[in-house]
């Protein structure tokens, strides 16, 4: 966890002419969000994907499946838009799922630091992990 800003700018570095993109949950995100100032001050373009649930979502699921309920990994976030602007990096936010396409490659042909808001919803995880459950295999 916090490992893909950094290792987007690394790939950046060793392979310059490839498009490189960080797909990383909002809290992943934060833990090494300030590398955006380096990926721009060493001139690395590259897409930074954000999974915007303003939790630990995947450990949130887990503790749904094992305890039936949640703790203390719901928090706040900043404007990821404005942060990124902040650095003088562009920033873009998902509104709709259809939305997501056009801006990736907006994002690509910016040719710079881009950071992607896409807000996510884990609960059809539950939902899908309940019916996989009820599943029997008829063998």
């Amino acid at each position: 966890m916090g490992i893909a800003v950094p290792g987007a700018i690394a790939a950046k570095l060793a392979f310059p002419e490839t498009t490189v993109a960080a797909v990383v949950g909002d809290a992943g995100f934060m833990m090494n969000s300030q590398e955006i100032e380096t990926a721009l001050r060493i001139g690395t373009p590259m897409v930074i994907v954000i999974w915007n649930d303003g939790g630990y979502g995947l450990i949130g699921w887990h503790q749904l499946r094992r305890y039936g309920r949640a703790a203390h990994v719901d928090f706040n976030n900043p404007d990821f838009v404005k942060y990124a602007e902040s650095f003088g990096a562009k920033g873009y936010r998902v509104g709709a799922a259809g939305e997501l396409l056009p801006i990736l490659r907006q994002a690509v042909a910016d040719n710079t630091v881009v950071v992607v808001d896409c807000p996510v919803d884990y609960s059809e995880n539950m939902k899908l992990t309940q019916r996989m459950s009820e599943l029997v295999c008829p063998v």
